[in-house]
């Protein structure tokens, strides 16, 4: 009796130990994506933004709105920035993710290894996502432009956070709307003008996402997403936004000198703080499947 129950002990053993193993080997087979935990924060008043370094970001997500029109405009600028850098770094780091999943994909394609069904769904909703074509391109449509270029736009589109569609309608880039399934706001910038409408967002997490799927996707930025590929830097960048806004070189000229005058570049190596990120562990994946 006893030495059958001994047998049945260890068939256990080796069947849990072959579990394990195939649920390993499916950990390893697949990538794993990075997890940012955000920290929501109320905002009432100026004084709720909680300062940043330049080099380690907390990521916040800010609930509510500011009304920066009575603010210094020095004082103005500082605030402006420490409420859209983390919508800003978060979008920018959850895209570079994105790349090193594709490019983790591309990998193992090339060495002939087999591709998980995670990441086989993941390839063809981004494919469809980013209307790409092939990886190399899918790759040059998802890697994110310089922190300080997204700054310097969100500056100037937004009146360093006093336009109106900003205010009410948390649309930092200035992003127009041309179907009437959008969220939408009517504008007329002078009498008799044609109705023109700007989009509106839930968030300005939402605002900072659309905005880096339109340079993504939209054909008149492609020569800017290659630029940004080869590695160009912001005040270089700038110059292939032929098409965001209409007085081109003027435009071009306004963002290199906010970037200059504001030294934001310095943000471009920022980083997220690694106690609010997390992957998910062999252990955790185990237990879970």
């Amino acid at each position: 009796m006893l030495r059958v129950i001994n047998l049945t002990v260890v068939l256990i053993l080796l069947l849990s130990t072959l579990i394990a193993t195939k649920k390993a080997i499916k950990y390893y087979c697949s990538y794993r994506s990075e997890v940012i935990l955000i920290k929501d924060v109320q905002l009432n008043t100026p004084d709720s933004l909680i300062s940043q370094s330049d080099s380690v970001l907390i990521p916040i997500n800010y609930k509510g709105s500011v009304d920066f029109r009575n603010v210094n405009p020095e004082t103005r600028k500082e605030l402006f920035i420490l409420q859209i850098l983390p919508a800003i770094v978060i979008t920018r780091e959850q895209l570079l993710d994105e790349l090193h999943h594709v490019v983790f994909i591309e990998s193992r394609m090339i060495s002939k290894k087999s591709i998980s069904n995670a990441d086989s769904i993941f390839l063809n909703t981004i494919m469809q996502k980013y209307n790409a074509d092939s990886l190399g391109e899918l790759k040059k449509r998802i890697y994110p432009h310089p922190i300080s270029l997204a700054l310097a736009q969100a500056a100037l589109e937004s009146g360093w956070g006093t336009s109106n569609i900003f205010r009410n309608g948390k649309n930092v880039f200035g992003v127009m709307s041309f179907s009437t399934d959008d969220a939408r706001s009517l504008i007329q910038y002078t009498e008799g003008d044609d109705e023109r409408y700007l989009r509106t967002y839930d968030s300005i997490k939402e605002s900072v996402e659309h905005y880096f799927l339109l340079i993504a996707t939209v054909s008149s930025y492609k020569k800017i997403r290659q630029k940004r590929w080869e590695g160009g830097a912001s005040p270089n960048l700038v110059k292939y936004l032929s098409r965001y806004h209409d007085s081109t070189d003027q435009y071009a000229e306004m963002a290199q000198s906010i970037i200059a005058s504001n030294n934001l570049e310095r943000y471009d190596n920022i980083v997220i703080d690694p106690n609010f990120k997390e992957n998910l562990s062999l252990t955790s994946f185990l237990m879970k499947y």
